[in-house]
């Protein structure tokens, strides 16, 4: 019975799904109501951090196909600091640098993001 549940999961649920069931999350709009942009990398990928359900955050990016990687942070500021540290290393133009969920002169490495300051697409 165990192989017959496995094989209609793998039909049924795309890798999209799959990496919102790791993030906790069931669904891909769920996931991203508590998602929060970072950065762009170029051309067009982004780097983004969620807040999970368990009250860590998971920092990952769309780059390639999901389900994607991701790295766990315990708080807010190891993962934002991670995330400017790949900034950095990188040498990303800082036009690309574009947390969302803060006001302008917001300490980022000190609040975690508010959804009602978030960007509107």
């Amino acid at each position: 019975m165990n192989i017959i549940k496995r094989i209609v999961r793998k039909i049924f649920f795309s890798d999209s799904e799959k990496f919102c069931r790791r993030l906790g999350y069931s669904t891909w709009d769920k996931l991203m109501d508590n998602s929060f942009y970072i950065f762009l990398i170029p051309p067009d990928a982004e780097w983004f951090v969620t807040h999970l359900p368990n009250k860590k955050w998971a920092v990952w990016n769309d780059e390639g196909h999901p389900p994607f990687e991701y790295k766990e942070f315990e708080k807010w500021e190891e993962a934002i600091r991670y995330l400017r540290d790949i900034f950095d290393k990188n040498d990303y133009p800082e036009e690309n640098w574009e947390p969302e969920g803060f006001e302008q002169n917001d300490d980022i490495y000190s609040l975690e993001p508010d959804k009602n300051k978030r960007i509107e697409y």
